[in-house]
């Protein structure tokens, strides 16, 4: 993806406890409370979401439609087991993840856009397809919430020059979350206002997984799926530069196409 880096490779983005004065008295009746006093309100339960659908446009708006803005548009395709942002009207070249009840992973992302039997791809010889969780299916939100983290050993990818010449890698410690929800006016036909979750993508991370190198982020809303995208660079000084590259998907156009693959 031109406006994407993900996969580290011009593909991504990227807690307390009280303390008792006293220990509970040990008794085998229940204790009436004292006349006028409430038992505290219960801890609401963290907000979860759904991430395939906020990722992928809603089927009813996917099936005629698609998203562009201010790079190449995005062609959101769903299947049972994966789902395409395809990025230009011929079929060619995606970003093709994996999902399952438990996670929606990084797969697939293009090498040569004029060429689809090349290709980047998450692959570990254990692991398989799945070396390389993006977010839980069902995160929760907060600032952070969900977190996934994925040790250099588990971060193989392959660089394909055709189906079955390639070379293996190691992208590096990853550390995935799930931030917000957040409220962004992003303009084009989007509303002001619109709830959005994003995920950052930190990646080739040290050993211990800090000083990450580049940070994408993924800014999703419901029904369009993936509405900005951006890259930074980590700075010698801890922090983050400002975003090297900002993609926005802001206005719903019509138009659908089918993803167009010559090797899986």
């Amino acid at each position: 993806m031109k406006y994407f880096i993900v996969l580290g490779l011009l593909v991504c983005l990227t807690g307390c406890a009280g303390l008792s004065s006293s220990a509970p008295s040990s008794s085998t009746g229940q204790q009436a409370p004292p006349p006028g006093s409430q038992s505290p309100p219960p801890t609401p339960a963290p907000q979860t979401y759904d991430m395939l659908a906020w990722m992928t446009m809603d089927p009813s708006l996917a099936s005629s439609h698609h998203m562009a803005g201010t790079a190449n548009p995005i062609y959101t395709t769903v299947l049972s087991d994966r789902f395409f942002w395809t990025k230009t009207g011929q079929g060619y070249p995606w970003d093709i993840q994996l999902y399952d009840d438990k996670y929606i992973y990084l797969w697939v992302t293009e090498l040569d856009w004029q060429n689809p039997s090349t290709y980047k791809v998450f692959h570990d010889p254990v692991l398989g397809n799945f070396n390389l969780p993006l977010v839980p299916r069902f995160a929760q939100g907060g600032f952070p919430g969900s977190k996934v983290t994925i040790p250099a050993a588990n971060s193989t990818y392959e660089t394909h020059s055709d189906c079955n010449t390639f070379i293996s890698q190691k992208l590096g410690g990853v550390v995935n979350t799930v931030w917000g929800p957040y409220t962004e006016s992003l303009g084009g036909d989007l509303p002001t206002n619109l709830q959005t979750l994003v995920i950052s993508y930190q990646y080739s991370c040290d050993s211990n997984l800090q000083n990450c190198q580049n940070k994408e982020e993924f800014h999703i809303a419901k029904p369009y799926g993936l509405v900005k995208w951006q890259h930074q660079k980590l700075q010698t000084d801890g922090t983050y530069a400002t975003a090297d590259n900002v993609t926005y998907l802001n206005r719903v156009v019509a138009g659908q196409v089918t993803p167009y693959t010559t090797c899986f």
